[in-house]
């Protein structure tokens, strides 16, 4: 059998509701690795959140890699190296962050391996809870910012409130920018074209491997896109409808139960 690129979301995937990962889960992929396919983190999360969930998962070793900001970064685990990245043009940070001042709605940016906010909201606390990211308050982010950010993030505990500013701003952001949410409570603004499904793509062109070996695992909206591009893309079963609408498998175990052992048991161990 050639070697698998497996590709797996974290929240909601690889991760139980714990954070953690269960043991059939853990037993599958060491036993994938063992045989030299690769296992990937794909996520939606920013790299050093990324790197948590990856040696949480034992995915930080030689072979490993790091798709994270939603397929705007590749990482390689064991020379701690960015293969690729992509970053949002500053004017549109800036019109976003007027935007959604106007609109009373959280949003941050990512500056040297922290979270950059102008409020320390609820829905910062919340954020911080998920994904262990430190994080500062800056008066005027986009004024301060130290470097490009790779991506953005709104959030609203009001899903319906959230889809009404991603199509408020849609002039700012739709020539320059695709917004996606990774969570009912989350919009990501990302770079024009980004997405898990042109990570994987990005990720085949340099280090040469054939898109017929891969295998992407969601749960979320952002998943799609990786689940159509992969050559099996496969649905938790505790994904949303739209999810399990774009895949050619549908697990019988939810994220709890070993889901991603599941899929790696049937279609690469046996």
């Amino acid at each position: 059998m050639s070697k698998k690129y497996i590709f797996v979301d974290l929240d909601g995937t690889l991760l139980n509701d714990e954070k953690k990962v269960c043991p059939r889960n853990a037993e599958a992929i060491e036993e994938a690795v063992r045989r030299g396919h690769h296992v990937i983190t794909a996520t939606g999360r920013p790299l050093e959140s990324a790197i948590l969930g990856a040696k949480n998962a034992g995915l930080d070793r030689n072979g490993c890699y790091i798709l994270s900001y939603n397929g705007g970064l590749i990482y390689e685990c064991s020379t701690a190296k960015i293969l690729y990245e992509e970053t949002l043009a500053m004017p549109l940070v800036h019109n976003m962050f007027d935007a959604a001042r106007k609109a009373g709605i959280h949003i941050q940016a990512y500056c040297e391996g922290k979270v950059w906010c102008e409020a320390d909201t609820e829905e910062m606390k919340h954020y911080h809870r998920n994904g262990q990211m430190p994080y500062e308050i800056h008066k005027d982010v986009p004024g301060e910012l130290r470097e490009n950010t790779r991506k953005l993030i709104a959030i609203a505990f009001d899903h319906e409130r959230l889809m009404a500013f991603q199509k408020e701003t849609e002039k700012i952001w739709q020539d320059s920018a695709d917004t996606i949410f990774s969570t009912p409570y989350y919009l990501e603004i990302l770079p024009k074209g980004i997405s898990k499904g042109s990570g994987i793509q990005k990720m085949a062109d340099v280090l040469g491997f054939s898109m017929e070996d891969t295998i992407a695992i969601g749960d979320e909206e952002n998943d799609i896109s990786m689940i159509r591009k992969a050559n099996l893309g496969v649905a938790m079963v505790n994904a949303i409808n739209k999810v399990k609408e774009a895949a050619d498998y549908i697990t019988l175990a939810n994220n709890n139960e070993g889901g991603v052992g599941e899929v790696i048991e049937k279609f690469v161990l046996n």
